[in-house]
Order: structure tokens, then sequence, then C-alpha cells
């Protein structure tokens, strides 16, 4: 399983969660499709990005790009 960061957006009256197209090609999905969405599991699948999670990525992207002067 692999997690992917998406941003959920106000479009007019409603609020939508955007999906890769490789996603849906990969279910036979397109846009414009209507689709049955199962919420319990779903609240399960979504965590809501939090500072904490933006300074790990810092602090993992400065450790990866780390090299000590010679």
């Amino acid at each position: 399983m692999e997690i992917k960061e998406r941003k959920i957006r106000e479009v007019g009256n409603s609020v939508v969660l955007t999906i890769s197209k490789e996603f849906l090609a990969a279910n036979g999905l397109s846009a414009g499709d209507e689709v049955y969405v199962d919420e319990d599991k779903l609240k399960n699948a979504i965590t809501k990005k939090t500072q904490q999670v933006d300074d790990v990525d810092f602090a993992i992207a400065q450790a990866v790009n780390y090299s000590p002067l010679s």
C-alpha cells in the first residue's frame, strides 16, 4: 500500500478529494463516474496532516542530504 498526500478542496458548494489518474485507470474508473463510498472505511483511510508531520519530513530530508565536512 502506498500512502499519498492529497488536498481537500472547495469547489462551489462542495468539497472534493482528488484521486490520481493512475488510481482511476488501475481501478477501471474515469472522471464523471458515479461511485459508492463506504464512509466507515474511508474515515480509517484518511489522516489529517499536521505540522508535526511536516517537521518530521523536514528532519528526514535534512538527514538524507547531510554530508559531513571533510
